[in-house]
Parts: C-alpha cells; structure tokens; sequence
C-alpha cells in the first residue's frame, strides 16, 4: 500500500522501489509509470520534512537578486541609503537593519527568510548599526577618544565601531549592548527618545559608578519616615543639591549628575552597578531647584521599592518626568511617593496655599515642613498643571552652577 513515508526504513524500500521502476523507464500513462510519479512526490516530500535546505545567507540573497535582475552594486542605494552603507553591507562590516530589510523585500522581492537569516547568530555586535551611536557628541564630550583613528574626519559605521566596543566592553560587550536596544520596558518619555542615545548615556553612568568608593552598604531600612525627612531638610540650603549627594553616598547610594543626551528628553534614572550598589543619575535638563528635589526623590523611590533584587543589575528606570499620559504602575508609585515624601499630605491637605496661592502661603507651608520655598512652589504647579505659576520662586538656573565639572549645553 502506498502511504506517507514516516520512518527511514519506509524512506529507502520506497528509494529502491523508485529505482527498480526509473530502470524500466514506464510510459506516463502506464500503472507503473503513475506509481513512480506517486512515489516520487511522496520521496521529495520526506525530504523536505526530513533534510529542509537553508536560506541563503542575507549576502548570498541580495548578490543572487543582484544577478537575476542584471542589477549593480549602485542600483541597491534607494534600499540600503548610501554608497558607503552599500559597500559595508556587501562586504560584511554591516548588518541589515529592520528598514533596509523591508525595503530589500519590498523592492527587490528578496525573502525575508533569507534577509533575516545569519550564520553569524552568536556575534551579536554584527547586529548593531554602530553608526546610530551618537559618537560625535560623545567624543566633544570626551566620553570616548579617537586618537587610534588619527586625523581621519570621516567617522562611519567601521569606525564608530572600532570605538564604541571598547566604550562598551566593560558591561557585556555587544551582547549586552544588543539587550539593552531591544529592552524599551521602564523607560518613560513623553516623545519616542532615540534608543542608541539612550543606551550610550546609561552605559556612560555605569562607568562612571564603577570607579565610586562606597563604604557603606545600602540598607532599605534607612529610608523610613525619618531618613527622607533628613534628606528633604537639606533643600533649605543654598548647597543643598550638593549636600544631598554626599548624604546619599554616606548610606550607600551613588548619585552623579550626567547631562542628557540630544533627543533622549531625560531627568533621571535610577539602577544598580555590578556589585548591587544603587546609582542614581540626575541630568538636571531642567535647571531649577524644585525639579532636583522632586527628579531625586522619585529616584530614590525607584531604588527603595523596586531595584530591591540586588542581583538584578540589568534593571533600570529611564525618566522623563515630563510625562503626563498614563503612567505604569511603578512610576505612579514612585511619583506618588515622592511627592508625599516631599510634602507629607498631613500638611499640604490643611494648607492655605491649596486655596490661595501666594508667596506668603508657600512660604508659611515650607517653613512648616521643613523645606525650601521652591520645592512646596515645584508641589503648586504639578497640582495645578500650570507651570507660569511661582515662577520666581522654583529656583531657576540655581543647580547646575553647583555642579560646574560637568558641561552644559542644550
């Protein structure tokens, strides 16, 4: 009976069968001609099943289109972007990335099968468009140097390259650097930040922990009522910011002020470095005392309710505190938090300033609290969604002056 070949044995009595009929050479028509017709597509289909070939790799597809169409290498520049983004493709210094894949298979009806497939599975840093790094901004703010380049101008995708393992080395490598372009969880901006942006800055924070002595470990029983009373207390000095990031190192938490990134839209983030220590990052991009107090304590949120797993070093949160769309859980918490944290409800909820806002009531409520004019200001506003109110008491262009060894440009 003939039936679905299903092991190997079926496989090569079928195999003989097919030879035995071949050498008699039926007519088409005849029973043995219609049997090895059936067996023969019973044959290809085993194999099919049993020894599936596979696709090309992504080069040997576009060279083979290349060839099926009579086209040249300078006929793939409306899919790939350019000449040099050619030639590096074709010769290997370049993965595809998703757009150019699209494009290939839309245009040039190349599969995708193909153009996603790799025999370079476990080199990651083949699948990262190193050119989309923000380098020049990275080496004007000397987060990398190019001395090895020497005087070349031209920086491409080899040599971003070349420079950016390096940078990225520390943590991973491209592994890791693959991870975290893919990980948009717990980042938090009001428009689409640019995502290699975002990971050079994070990864620039890290290495800047890293060489931070703590000499205390990080204990969450410390952040109860009367820590962050201590911490907010500090808001009433000039120095202020200053003094908070030296009280924070001495319980164990790393703060350090890194400035944003163009396009990433950044106040702060809060993660572990390799050891499990907590590291805050501030940007201060908006420059006022109450956006510190308020970016800092939501920081502080994040580290004391949800980098709890000290092995979880991968964790991160990304803030954009501009945000008002719906927030998820965690930044609600750490906003809600803060907030409390800064101006405990015990008071705000009996204050005048809810009623009539005015520099006397704010005042009357700071000094009630324990904390600077701006930060009780910082409170009116975010409740009020109006932020023309105040203005002159929020602290505007009074943070980043204490911070001076770092570079401010917008």
């Amino acid at each position: 009976m003939i039936a679905v070949i299903k092991t190997t044995d079926e496989y090569q009595s079928m195999l003989s069968r097919v030879t035995e009929l071949a050498l008699l050479d039926p007519v088409a028509e005849s029973v043995e001609g219609g049997e090895l017709e059936v067996l023969s597509v019973l044959l290809e289909e085993y194999e099919r099943r049993k020894y599936p070939l596979s696709p090309p790799s992504p080069l040997a597809a576009i060279r083979q289109r290349l060839d099926q169409l009579n086209l040249s290498s300078k006929d793939l520049v409306p899919y790939l972007g350019s000449r040099s983004k050619v030639s590096e493709v074709l010769s290997g210094k370049r993965s595809l990335s998703l757009n150019m894949i699209r494009a290939l298979h839309d245009g040039l009806g190349i599969p995708l099968e193909s153009l996603v497939s790799t025999e370079k599975d476990d080199e990651p840093a083949d699948q990262i468009e190193w050119d989309r790094f923000p380098v020049r901004e990275m080496l004007k703010r000397k987060w990398i140097t190019a001395d090895r380049l020497g005087p070349q101008k031209h920086i491409g995708f080899s040599e971003s390259r070349e420079l950016l393992e390096g940078f990225f080395g520390a943590f991973g490598g491209a592994k890791m650097t693959l991870s975290a372009l893919h990980k948009t969880d717990r980042v938090v901006t009001a428009t689409p930040a640019d995502k290699y942006a975002l990971v050079a800055w994070e990864a620039y924070v890290r290495r800047r922990a890293e060489g931070v002595e703590v000499r205390r470990v990080f204990r969450p029983e410390d952040w109860g009522t009367d820590g962050l009373r201590e911490l907010r207390a500090l808001s009433r000095f000039d120095v202020g910011p200053r003094l908070a990031v030296q009280y924070l190192q001495e319980r164990g938490i790393i703060v350090d002020v890194v400035p944003h990134l163009p396009r990433t839209r950044l106040d702060g983030a809060a993660m572990r470095r390799q050891d499990g220590t907590p590291v805050i990052a501030l940007t201060l991009r908006h420059d006022r005392v109450d956006n510190f107090w308020f970016t800092l304590f939501h920081e502080l949120m994040h580290v004391v309710l949800h980098l709890r797993d000290v092995d979880d070093t991968a964790k991160r949160f990304l803030d954009d505190l501009d945000v008002t769309a719906e927030l998820p859980p965690h930044e609600r918490e750490a906003d809600d938090r803060a907030r409390e944290a800064l101006v405990p409800s015990a008071y705000w909820d009996v204050s005048a300033v809810r009623f009539s806002v005015a520099p006397a009531t704010v005042n009357q409520l700071a000094l009630q609290i324990g904390v600077a004019d701006a930060v009780v200001a910082g409170r009116v506003r975010r409740e009020r969604k109006n932020y023309r109110l105040l203005s002159a008491m929020v602290g505007s262009g009074e943070v980043r002056k204490l911070f001076p060894e770092e570079r401010w440009s917008e």
